[in-house]
């Protein structure tokens, strides 16, 4: 006998055939129902993903992409253009003047990376620009370079999908 469960309630109903199985379309929690043919598939798919452990290659990529939105947002976030000294100040939480002068210490991101070393934090931003994330701005001799968050970079930073940049791996 076929049935329609919802994932995120873990409800199920038992349904004549596949057609009628069109009007539950939709839990009343909101979620979408999806369709089994026996109760036994949906429990083995549960099986499946319980069992099954994540690679380093998963959790690392997790990782370097939860690091990237934190950079990204952190650059959406600050109301002034920041260079890289000036943005690797706000992530690790810096003292500095210009923080509090533009109030950037109330921001979430503000200090939000303070265990990371500058050499650290600089080279997830030149990944980062490499990978078209981040675009660097040259003004002038005495103002510098600053940086902005890309059309791409701003796609990933709210998006889902996970890349794997090479941040944990890097050879010193």
């Amino acid at each position: 006998m076929p049935f329609m469960i919802c994932k995120i309630c873990d409800v199920y109903y038992e349904i004549a055939d596949k057609n009628l199985g069109e009007n539950l379309k939709t839990c009343q929690c909101g979620c979408e129902m999806i369709y089994y043919d026996k109760l036994e598939d949906y429990m083995n798919s549960n099986i499946q993903k319980s069992t099954s452990k994540p690679t380093i290659e998963k959790l690392t990529s997790d990782y370097e992409s939860a690091l990237s939105r934190m950079i990204l947002m952190c650059l959406e976030q600050v109301p002034v253009q920041l260079g890289i000294k000036r943005l690797i100040l706000v992530l690790k939480g810096s003292s500095s003047p210009f923080i509090f002068k533009y109030n950037i210490n109330k921001l979430e991101t503000y200090g939000i990376l303070p265990n990371f070393s500058e050499e650290d934090l600089r080279y997830m931003v030149d990944v980062l620009t490499d990978r078209g994330f981040i675009e660097s701005e040259y003004l002038s001799q005495y103002e510098g370079s600053t940086l902005k968050c890309t059309v791409e970079g701003a796609e990933f930073l709210n998006g889902i999908e996970t890349i794997s940049l090479g941040f944990v791996k890097r050879k010193n």
